[in-house]
């Protein structure tokens, strides 16, 4: 039996992708966006964190997400909590402090000023 390394390589990629890990749903507050950066800072009980939005919502400050906000490095499908609105979102920071966060955005993007408090 003679298997090629393309055949092998497509083999390897889809068990990997086969092998989910369970998305954990998290709450979080809106506690910052402005609607030309597509970074939002989220807060819980477990700290600040960074969403990248990948599709149109429209969010303010005191709106609840729900989903694998957690899931730090993965698109997954985020739920704004009360409405039908959903949107494709990146954790990219999660528990960590305010400053960690506000310093985060401001250094990604410079169309992103978030307050300092």
């Amino acid at each position: 039996m003679s298997t090629s390394i393309p055949a092998l390589r497509a083999l390897f990629a889809a068990a990997v992708t086969a092998v989910s890990f369970p998305a954990h749903a998290v709450t979080a507050e809106v506690v910052w966006h402005d609607p030309k950066c597509d970074f939002v800072l989220v807060k819980n009980e477990d700290g600040h964190g960074i969403v990248l939005k990948a599709s149109p919502i429209e969010l303010k400050s005191g709106d609840v997400l729900d989903g694998a906000l957690d899931q730090v490095g993965y698109f997954r499908r985020i739920a704004k909590v009360g409405t039908e609105e959903t949107s494709m979102m990146r954790g990219m920071k999660y528990g960590v402090r305010r400053k960690v966060a506000v310093e985060l955005i401001s250094d990604w993007s410079s169309y992103c000023n978030p307050p300092e408090n």
